[in-house]
């Protein structure tokens, strides 16, 4: 019974385990770099943006959001790469990122580089001044939470320099992945491809067509890619790849659940099968072992001087791999005695001047022994690498066996038509051609959400590209028909001479942060600000139709469906370039007919009547201690306007009238610190004088014919001045055997420096104020007492 316990238990462990996986494979992330780099000067390739642009269609198709550029400078090129590093950071765990670089690449001293479209080199230590380097990508990736990360170089192409110093290797090299990576070339090491001439390159269009077979792993497809791309070039052109991506499980099309399964090849062995087909399973297979492997059982076959340069080739670059690793002046020795005309002899010599070591090797010197490698087979490997491509030219491969390699699928017409017909040319700078929508396979599952590709170097800044939804086939009577997504129809907002299109490209509003230092928001004060977005939007952007993106398992919006996702990561967010008008109050019938709507006049309201209305009026009366609740009554009589001490002026003061002269404002003291003047005579008699001209200035206004509303103006701003502390005398402290002082008349500025002193006796008594003999004058801010 424990036994039966334990493989239940077991049992439901492994069924959890496949669903897990399965739950966390649909909630995965997929995003993609794909860059076309074809405008070079004087050096132009007339596929890489062609190749990029169907590279970027197919994987819309397959569910990645892809981040595109085209023909982008040294600048561009490196923001657009920062921007993507960016946006893969935030990417959710157990995602899936793929990069896709077409141009033309140059290998300098172990190092790849993509050359940008404004690159000046004409000499060797230009190389990594003007071109990005791979690398960098790499190690930049390896830290991001993604677990399969795919890098493809099509970029291996010839670039002679114009110097006549050292020369450079020619094609790529090779570059052990780390872990969690697949790196792939569109050629093998050191070898350049040839040019093209149809609309799409073959490497490019090999590729495509294998990443839409469902159900593929990620190894097998790029091993299909090589055989299909060997096949079409007669084998000039055999792609490398290298895959360090331990059990993680990636495919780009599930399987239909209704699909037959792919069927399960057979492993053979080289040595149980025919030449033709062992050479097929040798080039699938692309290492030194399966090359040895051949050239041991058929070592008199015209294949075997094919597959001796192509072991040949392959052991130099894994070779300088391993030299470059160890980097000491043993390893370079090693390489030079080995491989005297090698192509990366020149780098050897650079990287010895480096060390300050000498050039030819000494004759005698321990040579480094690399025991991961096969030693190489006596009396077979003797063809110089120099030789390989001239020997690859002259012998022709077979065709490679159906089981390795299955016959194009003639039924999927829309793929086969558009890789015949050249694509349409680019919408604008920095996008990539936009080809008609490519289908999903029959077989396979369509993805759930398709989003929008994104090009963030472009002359409008950052846009989003509405290509349309790719056709998903569906079961109809017993046969498979196309049809599209989210009610989407081809004939809705198409573009002229742009099938993939439904709808113009525009840019991608986003809103400013407030926060912002003022010149990253606006140049200068008063201008508009930078509606460009600086970052890329860290949530994708669902094709037009289709619904938002799905909640995702593991993150805080999962188990709220219908509420607003977080925004913990990005805080911009998507919003109208200007704000909506009219929203709540509803829009006037007659502004739309273009009527121009009569002004409303305003009540007639009496100056008087205004300047009680205001709530300063008075305002020290109303606070006034032990004043009574019912002194504001309607009824009482009228007040005697009294100023306050400090505060506002009179509104006649501060809203003179227009006939007169604006007079000036005067600043007031406090009662304490004002001089002692006689007080105001009859004020029941001033108080009805300003009543009565009150009064006709309101007849003299109603029998005026009106006119047009006076305009409103603001008040002029009044000038407060801040009250003056009181100025107490100090405490006088009489000292025995002293002289009272005598008080000396000081002049005032102003009017009084003409007139003659005057001696006043303070009254506080007598103060010292200066030297002996001398009487206090009046003391600042306090009236004088009068002469004796």
């Amino acid at each position: 019974m424990s036994y039966l316990k334990r493989a239940i238990v077991f049992f439901a462990f492994a069924v959890m385990a496949v669903f897990g996986q399965a739950s966390t494979a649909a909630a995965q992330d997929r995003l993609a770099l794909v860059i076309g780099q074809g405008a070079y000067q004087g050096r132009q390739l007339p596929t890489a943006v062609n190749d990029a642009g169907l590279i970027a269609q197919s994987l819309t198709s397959a569910g990645f959001e892809v981040i595109q550029g085209r023909d982008l400078g040294a600048n561009d090129l490196r923001s657009l790469v920062r921007d993507f590093l960016d946006k893969v950071e935030n990417l959710e765990p157990g995602s899936s990122v793929m990069v896709y670089l077409a141009g033309h690449g140059v290998q300098l001293e172990g190092d790849n580089y993509l050359l940008p479209v404004d690159a000046r080199i004409q000499r060797d230590v230009d190389v990594p001044i003007e071109g990005f380097r791979l690398s960098d990508l790499v190690r930049s990736l390896e830290r991001s939470p993604a677990r399969v990360r795919v890098i493809v170089a099509d970029m291996a192409r010839d670039y002679p320099l114009d110097s006549t110093g050292e020369a450079v290797a020619k094609g790529l090299a090779l570059m052990e992945p780390p872990a969690g990576f697949l790196m792939a070339f569109s050629t093998a090491p050191n070898i350049v491809a040839t040019d093209e001439t149809g609309p799409y390159g073959a490497y490019a269009t090999a590729l495509a067509e294998m990443i839409r077979q469902p159900g593929l792993p990620l190894d097998e497809v790029f091993a299909r890619t090589r055989l299909r791309t060997h096949e079409a070039t007669n084998g000039v052109q055999i792609p490398w790849h290298m895959a360090n991506i331990d059990n993680a499980s990636f495919v780009f099309f599930e399987q239909a659940d209704d699909a037959a399964r792919p069927v399960v090849r057979e492993v053979r062995r080289i040595e149980e099968v025919p030449a033709e087909e062992a050479y097929a399973i040798a080039v699938e297979r692309d290492t030194i072992q399966a090359y040895q492997d051949f050239l041991r059982r058929y070592p008199d076959h015209r294949l075997a001087r094919r597959v001796t340069a192509l072991l040949a080739a392959r052991r130099e670059a894994l070779v300088w791999r391993r030299t470059l690793a160890r980097n000491t002046r043993e390893a370079y020795w090693t390489y030079l005695r080995h491989y005297p005309t090698g192509p990366h002899a020149p780098d050897s010599r650079r990287r010895l001047a480096r060390l300050a070591a000498a050039y030819a090797p000494p004759p005698v010197f321990e040579e480094v022994v690399y025991d991961d490698l096969p030693p190489p087979l006596p009396e077979v490997e003797r063809i110089q690498v120099v030789e390989v491509v001239t020997i690859i030219r002259e012998v022709p491969p077979p065709r490679p066996p159906v089981y390795l390699l299955p016959p194009r699928d003639e039924d999927d017409v829309e793929f086969i038509t558009i890789i015949r017909e050249p694509p349409p040319p680019p919408v604008m700078a920095g996008v990539l051609p936009v080809l008609v929508p490519i289908p999903v396979p029959v077989r396979a599952r369509p993805p759930r959400y398709f989003y929008q590709p994104i090009a963030p170097r472009t002359p409008r800044g950052m846009v989003a590209i509405p290509v349309a939804a790719p056709p998903v086939y569906e079961t109809v009577m017993g046969e498979r028909r196309p049809y599209l997504r989210r009610g989407l129809r081809p004939e809705q907002y198409r573009v002229p001479r742009q099938p993939g299109l439904i709808a113009p490209i525009e840019p991608i509003p986003v809103s400013v942060n407030p926060r912002m230092p003022r010149d990253e928001r606006a140049g200068r004060p008063g201008e508009p600000p930078r509606m460009r977005p600086v970052r890329i939007p860290s949530r994708p952007i669902p094709l037009l139709g289709q619904q938002d993106e799905r909640p995702r398992p593991g993150r805080p919006d999962a188990d709220r469906a219908g509420e607003r996702p977080d925004r913990s990561r990005d805080q911009r967010e998507v919003r109208p370039v200007s704000p909506m008008r009219d929203a709540v109050r509803p829009r006037d019938p007659r502004l739309d007919a273009g009527e121009i709507l009569p002004r409303e006049p305003k009540p007639d309201r009496s100056r008087i009547d205004a300047d009680r209305g205001r709530p300063d009026r008075d305002r020290a009366e109303r606070d006034r201690p032990g004043r009574r609740p019912d002194a504001d009554r309607p009824e009482r009589a009228a007040p005697v306007a009294v100023r306050p001490a400090i505060g506002m002026p009179a509104p006649e003061d501060r809203r003179p009238r227009r006939d007169e002269e604006k007079p000036r404002s005067r600043i007031e003291r406090p009662a304490s610190l004002a001089p002692q003047q006689q007080p105001f005579r009859q004020p029941a008699l001033r108080e009805a004088e300003q009543a009565d001209r009150r009064a006709r200035q309101i007849q003299q206004e109603r029998a005026a014919p009106r006119g047009p509303a006076p305009i409103e103006r603001p008040a002029p701003h009044i000038f407060r001045a801040n009250p003056v502390p009181r100025m107490e005398a100090p405490a006088q402290v009489e000292r025995p055997n002293r002289e009272m002082p005598r008080a000396v008349a000081q002049p005032r500025p102003g009017r009084d420096m003409d007139r003659p002193p005057q001696v006043r006796p303070s009254p506080d008594g007598p103060r010292r104020q200066g030297g002996d003999n001398r009487s206090q004058r009046c003391l600042p801010g306090r009236p004088c007492p009068p002469q004796q």
